[in-house]
Parts: C-alpha cells; sequence; structure tokens
C-alpha cells in the first residue's frame, strides 16, 4: 500500500514538473547566432569598434565623449535650475 501512495506522489510530481516547464530543454545558442551578437554590440559604446587605434578613430571618440559630457553638463544645469526654483503661492 505504501508503495502506490509512493507512486503516485512521484508521478504528481512529475506531471507538475512538466507540466510547469522545468522539464523542457532550454534552447541553445547556435556559434553563428552568438558570434552575430557579440560583433554587433560595442562594449564601449562608442561609435568606432573596441580595437581600433588609429588617430581618426581616437579623434572621432573623443568628439562623442565631449558631446556626451556637453550633454551632461546641460542636464547638471537644469537639475541646479529646478533645485533653485522658487515656490509659487497658490490661492484656493
Amino acid at each position: 500500500m505504501k508503495w502506490i501512495i509512493g507512486v503516485i506522489v512521484i508521478a504528481g510530481a512529475g506531471y507538475f514538473l512538466w507540466q510547469s516547464g522545468w522539464l523542457e530543454k532550454a534552447p541553445q545558442p547556435t556559434g553563428q547566432e552568438t558570434q552575430e551578437t557579440q560583433q554587433a554590440t560595442s562594449q564601449s559604446g562608442l561609435p568606432t569598434a573596441d580595437n581600433d587605434a588609429s588617430d581618426a578613430a581616437i579623434a572621432q571618440d573623443s568628439a562623442a565623449i565631449d558631446a556626451q559630457i556637453s550633454g551632461l553638463s546641460n542636464d547638471s544645469a537644469s537639475v541646479d535650475q529646478s533645485l533653485n526654483d522658487k515656490p509659487v503661492t497658490q490661492s484656493y
């Protein structure tokens, strides 16, 4: 009698795991998909290739960094302005 209950419990647990997706194989990426993904994303976030050390690439990266810093300076000035903003009295 005990072994019948054990078989039912194991079968129920297997059915639960199968229905919840735990027993399915995860899809494996092919080598080509992995390589394309690595080539498409740049680690540095700059417009040139990560391994390009030419003078033109350095100048282009420097210009991109300067543009990003300028944008951050503008954002910082906007935040400073909003912190110095005077409250407006409201009438009810």
